[in-house]
């Protein structure tokens, strides 16, 4: 069986070092863990880089609210994104949506192409309003390896019966994020078939 892969988060350098000496086997970098999390700065990026041997994995998103960008936004975070890679980011973390609550490819096939690394779709999955066809929407974007899901619901293990569908219906990998803890941690990966976590709050 394909053993279970931890993700974590983190703001600083600190953060990003101490998960490293806690068995993470990659980390999401973000500003702003209030705003859901945003792009951090070059500076952080960088130095993080070079303090963990890690898989680091950026943020891209211009600010906190919704995933409806402007066009100026998508410029941003086009910038923001080779700047992730040329700071030596290992993948982007992404997501956009239209306003009829669709993937917004548009914006998507050009951050992901102009960076061309890869990349993880991440919770603006769950505001996705044609659920049937979100799957496919996101799997068909250039360079998207995983998504991450808490499955829609306040505590993931609350959305058992979806995040197992995922796991099962997903071409990519399901990484389970929000509200994963290690009270939770087992039981998610046992009933669900996740091979992939991603955890904040529950290891500061």
């Amino acid at each position: 069986m394909k053993r279970v892969t931890l993700e974590v988060i983190a703001v600083t350098v600190a953060d990003a070092v101490a998960a490293e000496a806690g068995g993470a086997d990659r980390i999401e970098l973000v500003a702003s863990m209030a705003e859901g999390g945003v792009t951090p700065s070059a500076g952080v990026i960088a130095a993080v880089r070079r303090a963990t041997r890690l898989p680091v994995y950026v943020m891209i998103r211009p600010r906190g609210g919704s995933f409806l960008f402007s066009p100026e936004e998508v410029e941003a975070m086009v910038t923001d994104a080779r700047i992730a890679r040329d700071l030596g980011a290992d993948g982007l973390v992404v997501g956009a949506l239209t306003p009829e609550g669709d993937v917004d490819r548009t914006a998507l096939e050009r951050i992901l192409t102009e960076a061309g690394l890869p990349a993880t779709f991440h919770r603006a999955f769950e505001e996705i309003i044609h659920r049937e066809g979100a799957l496919a929407q996101v799997a068909s974007l250039p360079h998207v390896e995983r998504i991450l899901t808490g499955g829609g619901a306040a505590r993931p293990e609350e959305a058992l019966d979806t995040l197992r569908e995922l796991v099962q219906r997903s071409p990519l990998e399901i990484q389970i994020g929000g509200g994963v803890t290690p009270a939770n941690a087992a039981l998610l990966v046992r009933e669900t078939g996740a091979r992939a976590l991603h955890v904040g709050s529950a290891v500061r």
